[in-house]
C-alpha cells in the first residue's frame, strides 16, 4: 500500500504573524511521522509521533502551551481510533500528562475506551507515563490573555465581548496510512479559551472529531467543537468516502453541511482515503496543514 500523512495545525483565525510558526509546526510533525511510515512502523505509531511534536510546541493549543480555561487551568482531550480493528482511545479533562496522545493510545489497548479526569490520570501513572503540575503546561502568552479575559470579566462587561474568546481553538490532529493499508485518525487539543471546567469537546468523541474504517477511509475535525459533536461530522465524512465520493469532495461538502446545518457552525475536515487521497476543507480563515504521500514531496499550506 502506498503510505501518507497528514498532519494539521487547527482551523482557526490564524493571524498573519503566526503562519510561518504553525507551518513549520505542522512540518516538523510531519517529518517526524513520515520517519516512521517510511521504515515500515505502523500508522498508529506515525500518528502518535506526529502529535506528540505538535503537543510539545507551545505554538499550538495541545499539550504544552494550551489555551487556560475560565480559572485559569490546562484542561486537555486527546484520542486515536485504529481503522483496521476499529480499536478506539480517548483521554478528556486531564491536568497533569504532557502528551495526552500517548495516554490516549495505551488506553486505546483497553479495557476502556474514554477516561477523563483524575481516573485518567491514575491509569497513566499506572501505565508508568510521567505525571506533571498543570503548572508546568501554562505559557506567558497563554496566561496573559486569560488575565486580559479575565479583567473584562471583573469588569463586567458584556458577555457578547468575544474579542479574546473567539479566536484560538487550533485542535492538532492526523490521519495516516502504512504499508499494511492501516488506517488511523488521531487528534489532541486543549479545548476552547476559556471553557467551562469539565467541558469536552468533540475530540475525544469517536465520530464527532475523530473516525477511521481502513475499508473507506479516516477523517480528523477541527474547530468550533460543539457544532462538530451535533453533526458527528468525522463519521459524516467517512460515510462520504463509503459512497465513493473523492476525500476532496468529501471534505468539502462536511465542511459546507456544517456551515448549512450549525450555526456559527465553523471549523475543517481532513480526510484520507485507503488508496492515500486527501481531501482537505475549511470554512474559518485559515488552516495550517503539512502532507506527503508516497513518492511525493511535502507540501504545506494554510
Amino acid at each position: 500500500m502506498p503510505i501518507a500523512l497528514v498532519v494539521h495545525g487547527g482551523a482557526w483565525s490564524l493571524p498573519d504573524d503566526l503562519v510561518t510558526p504553525h507551518l513549520e509546526g505542522c512540518r516538523a510533525a510531519l517529518a517526524a511521522g513520515w520517519a516512521l511510515l517510511e521504515a515500515g512502523d505502523t500508522a498508529l505509531a506515525a500518528c502518535e509521533a506526529a502529535i506528540r511534536v505538535l503537543e510539545d510546541d507551545p505554538i499550538f493549543n495541545a499539550g504544552t502551551g494550551s489555551l487556560l480555561n475560565a480559572v485559569g487551568e490546562v484542561e486537555l482531550d486527546a484520542a486515536l481510533m485504529d481503522g483496521y480493528t476499529l480499536s478506539y482511545g480517548a483521554v478528556a479533562n486531564i491536568q497533569r500528562v504532557r502528551n495526552p496522545i500517548t495516554l490516549a493510545r495505551h488506553v486505546l489497548q483497553g479495557p476502556a475506551t474514554l477516561l477523563a479526569g483524575a481516573g485518567a490520570e491514575q491509569f497513566a501513572a499506572a501505565r508508568g507515563l510521567p505525571l506533571c503540575e498543570n503548572a508546568e503546561l501554562i505559557v506567558a502568552h497563554r496566561r496573559d490573555r486569560w488575565q486580559r479575559w479575565q479583567a473584562k470579566q471583573a469588569a463586567q462587561q458584556s458577555s457578547d465581548d468575544t474579542s479574546e474568546s473567539a479566536v484560538g481553538s487550533d485542535t492538532v490532529g492526523a490521519v495516516a496510512l502504512d504499508q499494511k493499508g492501516g488506517l488511523v485518525a488521531a487528534s489532541s487539543t486543549g479545548g476552547t479559551p476559556f471553557k467551562l471546567p469539565g467541558r469536552v469537546g468533540d475530540t475525544p468523541m469517536v465520530g464527532c472529531g475523530i473516525y477511521a474504517d481502513a475499508l473507506a477511509g479516516a477523517c480528523i475535525c477541527t474547530g468550533w467543537g460543539e457544532g462538530i459533536a451535533r453533526m458527528a461530522l468525522a463519521r459524516r465524512g467517512v460515510e462520504l468516502l463509503e459512497r465513493g465520493i473523492s476525500p476532496a469532495r468529501a471534505a468539502s461538502q462536511a465542511v459546507a453541511l456544517l456551515s448549512r446545518r450549525v450555526a456559527g457552525g465553523s471549523g475543517g475536515c481532513v480526510l484520507l482515503n485507503r488508496r492515500g487521497q486527501v481531501g482537505l476543507a475549511w470554512n474559518s480563515t485559515r488552516m495550517a496543514y503539512a502532507y506527503r504521500l508516497e513518492g511525493g514531496d511535502v507540501i504545506a499550506g494554510v
